[in-house]
Parts: C-alpha cells; structure tokens; sequence
C-alpha cells in the first residue's frame, strides 16, 4: 500500500466523517505556566474522542480539555516540527507507519506505561506489540485500527480462511480489490515481506518478491471482475451481486454488515496488513501530567473504546469492547482474537523502496 491516507479518507467518507465534515481547528494560544494546571491540549481527527467521555474527565478531574481538529497527518507534524521546543499541543494523534518519522525529529516523550495504570486494559495484541517500540521504548497509546481483510458474500461463497478463494476458478469474474493494496497482501500470501520491513539494503531481494506477486496477479486477472480504488465501489459491487468475493479495507465492509448484508470480513490464516492510530505525549507538553492522566482515564471502560468504535468506523484496541456491542455490532467492529494476532502493522521501515516498487508493479498488473 503506497500510503493508507488515501484508503483511509475513502473509509471517512463512507461512514460520514470524511475530511469536509471537518469542524475547523481552533488555534490553542501558549498560556502562561501558571495558567496551564487545569488544561489539556489535544490534536486529533474529528469523532476519535468520544464527547461524552471528555465531559466526564473534566468534570472528574477539573481539567478543561481543549481540542483541535486536524485531517492529516503531515499538517499535524509540520504543526508541531514548527513550534520546536514549545509545542501549544500535549497530545497528538499519530499513525504507526509515522512513529519514526516524529521519534526521529524529538517530537514525542516515550510512554512510561507504569504512568498508565490501566494499560493492562488494552487487548493482548497490543500491550506489548514490537511495532510500538522504537530503540526499546515504548511510544503512543494505540486507540484505533484498520485492517485490510477478505470479504465474502456468505450466500453465495463457501466459507475460507485463505486469500487462496481470491484465486478460486470458481468465483471468475467476481473478484475485485485495489491493485497497491492487493499486491502487498498478495506478496504475504506467497510467503514473502509485502511490507518490505526485511528488505531493508536488499533491493534484489525485494524486487524479485514484487515480481512474483506482479505475475502471479496478472496470471490471475481473469478472476477480476474490477479493479477498484475507492470504498464505495467494492461497498456497490457488493450490494449489486456484481461480486462474491473481494480485498477491502475494514471501513467499508464494517458498513455493509451494518446496514444487513451477507458480508463476513475476516483475517486469513495467511495474516494481513493494517495500520493504527494512537495517542503521544509531545515532548515538552507543557501539562504533560494531565496528559497521562487523560491517556490513563480512556482506558478505564471498553464503553469509551466501543463509543471511538462507533463514531469512527475503525476497530478499537480495548479489551472487552465484544461485550459491550451488540450481536450486529459485534459481528462487524470486531475481530476473533486468532484473526487478529494475524495482523501485521505497517510500519515506516524501508517505504521508499516499497511505495516504488508496488508503485511499478501496479501499474504493470493494471497495464497486462
């Protein structure tokens, strides 16, 4: 996947909060230190942080919470690369594959987890997760994640815990995914890096991998109904019969079984690859006490999670967010806990090589 903003956006803009639903940031103005005890600066994207939940820390705690919205990634780091040493900001709202890019640049304190009593309340698969880590510490409270998962209509599809039925002649014609996305999780499925985390100083390597995958897509494009870009088209192609069986990332297909299709979204036995957003501590936040409170405090309910879950679309990182939804919910926001130790985290190791390289490939598997 070249950069998941673009598959992100499309899953905004399904569920209803793209970026032109955006309020309009306000500027939080630097007080003086006296003044700064009771407040908590906050940068995020809109519906991540549930209303209710930040009038409940206020009114437990005193702290006025002050948000201000922001719809990329890159705005948000030049923001705060800008202010050098004294951010206006406590807490930012960053994508993993981003992590090195801020820790690299100073801008985040590593997170001292016995400052987060309530870390244990996050699911297993991401208390101690490698791809949180950099140089051993530990950065960002992960709230919310994405995946790119196999859906298939059930009526009409046996079930599968492979991306092998993608390849099935059985389902000619009626398969559909987008082609950068669908290359790497197709390099996964051949046994190879498709995140090209390990190909780091081995371009040989990684050109060979990409390659296969190339062909071994273009041996298949007779499977393919369409090749697709945006989340409302696999979301139409679904609803009109026009395929049983796609790639998609979990926005739109969360939606579908929402609304009462026949889809079922799951990981493969062979894994696949997602991204997460989490919550840093700016280095030097100038009320970087209540910054940890705030982060400890979300943690303390799998209603706060399943409340982000609902308002975003993206499935939360809590433990204990199944109990809170119901039968539908639960079926479409969540993930058995074996699908999602499967999932491998993007991370920013080596994306030159690898947004070049799939960049090429797709355009040779679009072209054949």
């Amino acid at each position: 996947m070249k950069d998941f903003r673009a598959s992100r956006r499309s899953v905004l803009k399904v569920l209803g909060g793209g970026a032109g639903m955006l309020a309009m940031p306000y500027v939080i103005r630097p007080r003086p230190a006296w003044a700064q005890d009771k407040v908590l600066n906050i940068t995020t994207y809109d519906k991540f942080i549930p209303p209710d939940f930040v009038d409940k820390f206020q009114s437990d705690t005193g702290i006025t919470v002050q948000i201000r919205l922001t719809d990329d990634q890159g705005k948000q780091y030049n923001l705060v690369a800008a202010e050098g040493g004294n951010p206006t900001t406590d807490i930012v709202t960053v994508a993993g594959h981003r992590f090195s890019q801020w820790v690299t640049a100073d801008l985040l304190t590593a997170v001292d987890t016995d400052r987060i009593p309530n870390w244990k309340t996050l699911n297993p698969a991401y208390q101690n997760a490698e791809w949180l880590k950099i140089n051993g510490n530990v950065y960002g409270l992960p709230i919310l994640a994405g995946f790119e998962g196999l859906a298939r209509n059930t009526e009409y599809t046996k079930a599968s815990d492979s991306w092998g039925i993608m390849f099935d002649p059985e389902y000619k014609g009626l398969t559909s995914y987008i082609v950068s996305d669908f290359l790497s999780v197709t390099m996964l499925y051949l046994g190879d890096d498709g995140d090209f985390v390990t190909y780091t100083d081995k371009p040989e390597v990684a050109q060979a991998a990409t390659n296969k995958a190339r062909d071994y897509l273009i041996e298949h494009k007779d499977m393919v109904r369409k090749y697709y870009d945006a989340g409302s088209e696999v979301q139409q192609m679904f609803i009109n019969e026009d395929i049983y069986v796609g790639h998609s990332w979990s926005g739109p297909a969360t939606k579908l079984i929402l609304d009462g299709h026949p889809i079922e979204l799951s990981v493969p036995k062979e894994g696949s690859y997602g991204f997460i957003y989490s919550l840093n501590v700016v280095k030097n936040a100038p009320n970087e006490e209540n910054a940890f409170k705030f982060l400890d405090a979300l943690l303390q309910s799998p209603e706060v999670g399943a409340a982000m879950t609902r308002a975003s679309g993206f499935n939360s990182t809590f433990a204990g967010v199944e109990k809170v939804f119901g039968e539908s919910e639960r079926k479409a926001l969540t993930l058995p806990q074996e699908q999602l130790e499967r999932l491998r985290f993007f991370v920013s190791d080596n994306r030159d090589m690898k947004n070049e390289m799939i960049d090429r490939a797709t355009a040779e598997v679009k072209a054949a």
